[in-house]
């Protein structure tokens, strides 16, 4: 375990760029400088990333989250899973790497019942990975930002640097700390404060030689979404300056809907989603996760073990699943005749693609007409065929309706099950 103590000297500085020699070696008052195109493009180091979309070292990453979703536990398998080196729920490291854990919301205690369940559950080797992880003895103590309320400086307080030399010393690749909050004295929702805050914790990565995810809260606003950087609370300059920052948000009502999931059991799944990436493109896709209890085995004669949560990567099942060939050409069939009357003649109208109230010419009431589907699933079938051109949306002239109107075309050529 490891242990805090407020060290003397300074850590070594960080690796610096090699500037340009003045002519007469006099550059008091000068701008160190690169020469730009001084490089060849093969000797360009490769950025270090620990798990990729995610973590690379001598960067800050954040991870925003409401209370309740689960945050605490994903940076705890999270870890496990860079310690292990094998990919898990998406992520997928590039190595085996050493991890240290400030969290300020649980003590040693309840964080070895978790990594006790998430051992368990994730098939891990206790003792493969004892030498890789770490956690803080008194995380409540590491703060290492402070604001003076009358001038409103933000200093750094000498125990950053103490955590750069444990951090050296231990040889730690990843630092989590949770939640970043914990770490900051000052106004959360002062941009200026926040910015220097977040700016010593990426000096710990650099120095370090470190990736630093910093576990934050998120706004009340009512705008808050999963895969939106802006989600996190007080002041925008910490994801600012973060590298790399995403979101975990419990599953939506519309979520549910769509994925099949009863309202019942909502709560049991949480969304992990890109919301930003300065140094790799976002995924646009969400990860999901199954909450589920693992009971362990420090029960008593008189009392059981401790019920533990943990997370299961989910994959949500596909609606497109549900729909065979013949079921999908027969769907097809009828948007494709279009909107029929009471004796079974076409109108002449088509269907629509979307309709928000959901009227009779929604194209949605076909797909569910013959298939066993909620309403927003018909949704993302309909998405998905347009996606794929089997349907399209094509502006036409409605001659019952003497209107123009947009309405759903099949596009023969793409039919499932069409020979190319």
């Amino acid at each position: 375990m490891v242990r805090l103590n407020v060290l003397t000297s300074k850590s070594e500085p960080g690796e610096a760029f090699q500037p340009l020699k003045a002519a007469n070696d006099n550059t008091a008052g000068k701008l160190k400088l690169v020469r730009a195109l001084d490089f060849e493009e093969a000797s360009i180091p490769v950025r270090q990333w620990i798990v990729p979309g995610l973590l690379i070292r001598r960067h800050l990453s954040v991870l925003v989250a409401p209370p309740g979703a689960g945050k605490s536990l994903l940076t705890l398998q999270a870890g496990l899973v860079m310690a292990d080196g094998e990919p898990w729920g998406g992520l997928r490291p590039r190595g085996s790497y050493n991890v240290m854990w400030v969290n300020s919301e649980d003590d040693v205690d309840e964080m070895q019942r978790r990594l006790a369940a998430a051992l368990r559950a994730m098939k891990l080797d206790r003792r493969a990975l004892a030498d890789r992880l770490f956690l803080a003895e008194d995380p409540s103590s590491i703060v290492v930002a402070q604001t003076d309320p009358k001038t409103k400086t933000v200093t750094r307080l000498p125990l950053a640097d103490t955590l750069i030399a444990t951090m050296k010393s231990n040889g730690i690749d990843v630092l989590v700390v949770d939640p970043f909050a914990e770490t900051f004295e000052g106004d959360e929702n002062s941009n200026s404060e926040v910015k220097w805050a977040a700016a010593i914790w990426r000096d710990v990565a650099r120095q370090a030689n470190a990736a630093v995810l910093l576990v934050h809260h998120v706004s009340k606003a009512l705008s808050a979404a999963p895969g939106d950087m802006n989600a996190a609370r007080g002041g925008s300059a910490l994801v600012g300056v973060a590298r790399t920052v995403v979101t975990l948000f419990s599953m939506s009502d519309v979520d549910a809907k769509v994925l099949g999931v009863p309202e019942t059991e909502r709560h049991m799944f949480v969304r992990f989603d890109d919301a930003k990436a300065n140094l790799t493109l976002t995924t646009g896709a969400a990860k999901w996760f199954r909450k589920e209890t693992i009971r362990l085995a420090n029960g008593t004669p008189e009392q059981h073990g401790d019920d533990v949560g943990v997370l299961h990567p989910w994959v949500p099942p596909n609606a497109m699943d549900a729909i065979t060939i013949p079921i999908a050409n027969t769907i097809l069939d009828e948007l494709a005749k279009g909107l029929v009357d009471e004796d079974g003649k076409q109108t002449g109208s088509l269907y629509a693609y979307t309709d928000s109230k959901r009227g009779p010419r929604w194209a949605g009431h076909v797909v569910i007409r013959h298939t066993d589907v909620v309403p927003e699933q018909a949704a993302s079938i309909l998405k998905a065929w347009r996606s794929n051109g089997v349907i399209e949306e094509v502006e036409y002239h409605d001659d019952a309706e003497r209107k123009p109107r947009k309405g759903v075309r099949v596009v023969e050529a793409n039919r499932p099950g069409r020979a190319a």
